[in-house]
């Protein structure tokens, strides 16, 4: 079974960003108490995360412009998120950490719906059911290691390092993007 390079490029750059935000989802709640939160703050910028990111994707992308420019949706939209995930580094208090969430949130409410549909241009019809599953394969997969990852990190560097391994991934997975669009482009209009 042979699968479109594209259809790689774009589950890979995926499972690394699930990967940076995975990593610190099974300890949120103490990295909130960290800072001075507690259970309800937790719950509160998790809920700000998914009602912003619900939002913002519905008025992002209920236009034709959104189908237009979609590639362009997705570089702004990963650059965003890159740095709601960098933000981490200076959140030392609640209100940063809901502006974190927000720009994590609108990140991924531009770049997620116009990805999708990246992706499903470059699935097979043929094998589209084993694409689209391995697809969430790895986002089960991803997410299980993230989880003891963050773990073994916090509780052996810290929060900081854990920080920094979120940064990395995601800054891999914005860079695998941006790969992806320069070799969309270049078997467009070969030399």
């Amino acid at each position: 079974m042979k699968i479109n390079r594209f259809y790689k490029i774009l589950i890979i750059s995926y499972a690394i960003s699930t990967f940076a935000e995975g990593i610190i989802a099974p300890i949120y709640a103490i990295f909130v108490q960290k800072i001075g939160g507690d259970i309800l703050e937790a719950t509160g910028a998790v809920a700000t995360f998914l009602i912003m990111s619900g939002a913002a994707t519905i008025v992002i992308h209920r236009s034709r412009w959104s189908q237009k420019h979609r590639k362009t949706l997705m570089i702004v939209g990963w650059f965003v998120w890159v740095l709601g995930i960098g933000m981490y580094l200076i959140i030392s208090d609640l209100p940063t950490l809901f502006a974190a969430q927000v720009l994590i949130a609108l990140g991924n409410a531009t770049a997620n719906p116009a990805f999708d549909a990246e992706l499903d241009d470059h699935t097979d019809a043929k094998i589209k059911s084993y694409e689209w599953g391995l697809f969430e394969a790895l986002q089960d997969i991803l997410s299980g290691i993230a989880a003891i990852t963050g773990g073994l990190v916090a509780t052996l560097f810290g929060f900081e390092a854990l920080v920094y391994c979120m940064i990395a991934a995601a800054t891999i997975s914005f860079f695998l993007i941006l790969y992806y669009l320069h070799m969309q482009r270049v078997s467009r209009y070969p030399a």
